[in-house]
């Protein structure tokens, strides 16, 4: 992805709310060699996650790029097991929720080697 595109994705999401009032809430709790370890991930961190998803997820991935390019979008709860669920149920893959516009997503993962995205699902 070229550094224009990434920018104005940046620039649609709500930093401020994503940086400041949710802070705690977006961090992911890597499980590498048994130690729970905080790490936040960044809006940056988001739209990298989508850049390299694998190939599975690749196409999926660039659309949802391209809508965050022209909707506001902010991720609503950081990589996660489970959750509270909404009409289709709980997702019991580890994933992250992300808002785009007026519809969320899940961005399903992996952590081995490392998160990555897997598959997308809305």
């Amino acid at each position: 992805m070229d550094a224009a595109t990434k920018q104005t994705i940046l620039k649609q999401c709500y930093s401020k709310r994503f940086d400041e009032k949710y802070s705690r809430k977006f961090q992911y709790q890597d499980k590498a060699a048994d130690v729970r370890n905080f790490v936040k991930l960044t809006p940056v961190d988001i739209i990298d996650l989508l850049d390299t998803a694998s190939a599975a997820a690749r196409s999926q991935a660039r659309r949802l790029l391209q809508l965050m390019q022209g909707r506001p979008w902010l991720p609503s709860a950081a990589p996660h097991e489970g959750g509270i669920g909404d009409q289709r149920g709980v997702d019991n893959n580890l994933h992250i929720t992300l808002k785009v516009g007026d519809k969320s997503y899940h961005l399903r993962c992996k952590e081995q080697p490392g998160l990555h995205v897997i598959q997308i699902t809305g």
